[in-house]
């Protein structure tokens, strides 16, 4: 049962504990001031892994002391993909608040504020990369799959063996990738808005301070925003372990035949990018979370003769 337990929730923690080591090294220089702000930013990632902790139990059922509903299981293995993305989504939307208003006192600058004033460039490095990562490979396993000759939905991976013989399983095809990436485009669309509704109000009175709040909102925005992405690949190289994983074996005149799909010596490297994109994302979930709590600072004390 231990190793059923790791096998589940492994990466999590694994996350998790990458995320108190940057905390513990770098992170406590960003953390955001006691507020409304911090509230929110606790909010976010906390709903994010609690979900995650029930995907998880979802995907292993017999670790929950009751049933699932057979109708929730269904709405789960058929949009199951979708809900890292929603969470995300649902998560920007919590880091963009509290909007300050433009009007009021505020430090006057020349300089006009943009999407990427407190962003810097090298930020949206990986989401660029996950998102080229997972347009190809959405296009490629749906370009795999066919119809599901029960449903009709594109689900299924067939491989013809001759003699009217063939094997399937399932894959990440047309069925779950289509909704997928309509999600990935508003997650995008709520990262620039959110981005937007961070930068542009007038900078407050503590100008450095503001500063420096703002580039860490910035950053967490971005950071829950590739979490996401990483936990919905993870998603999808699971999906495609289990397809690579599929075998057949026949009996013929010869003896038994065994077969196999043509990318089955992937299945090993599924699993890890699996479990270390799930570990990466819960990573920054957690560490947007943790960028919360408020660090001790050394108070000054003056020292009498």
């Amino acid at each position: 049962m231990m190793e059923l337990y790791f096998w589940v929730f492994g990466s999590l923690v694994a996350g998790i504990v990458l995320a108190l080591v940057w905390r513990l090294v770098w992170g406590r220089k960003s953390a955001l001031p006691v507020g409304s702000v911090s509230g929110f930013t606790l909010a976010a990632p906390l709903l994010a892994v609690l979900s995650e902790i029930a995907i998880r139990l979802m995907d292993v059922s017999l670790l929950l002391p009751f049933d699932v509903p057979r109708y929730l299981s269904e709405r789960y293995r058929d949009y199951g993909y979708t809900i890292p993305l929603l969470l995300g989504i649902l998560g920007l939307v919590l880091l963009a608040f509290p909007v300050r208003a433009r009007g009021g006192r505020g430090a006057a600058e020349l300089t006009r504020r943009s999407l990427v004033s407190f962003v810097r460039g090298r930020w949206f490095a990986p989401p660029s990369v996950l998102l080229a990562l997972i347009l190809f490979i959405t296009i490629t396993a749906g370009a795999a799959s066919q119809p599901d000759h029960e449903t009709g939905r594109y689900t299924m991976y067939f491989v013809d063996l001759g003699g009217e013989r063939g094997m399937g399983t399932g894959i990440y095809g047309w069925f779950y990738s289509v909704p997928a990436m309509i999600l990935m485009g508003i997650l995008i669309v709520v990262t620039i808005v959110g981005l937007f509704l961070v930068a542009r109000p007038p900078l407050a009175e503590d100008r450095e301070q503001d500063i420096c709040v703002r580039t860490t909102r910035c950053r967490n925005i971005i950071a829950a925003g590739t979490g996401a992405l990483l936990l919905h690949l993870g998603l999808i190289f699971s999906s495609l372990a289990g397809t690579a994983s599929v075998r057949s074996v026949f009996t013929t005149s010869e003896g038994p035949v065994k077969f196999w799909t043509t990318f089955s010596a992937l299945e090993p490297t599924f699993i890890v990018a699996s479990m270390l994109c799930a570990a990466l994302g819960a990573a920054l979930w957690v560490s947007v979370g943790l960028s919360a709590i408020p660090s001790r600072r050394r108070a000054s004390i003056a020292v009498g003769p």
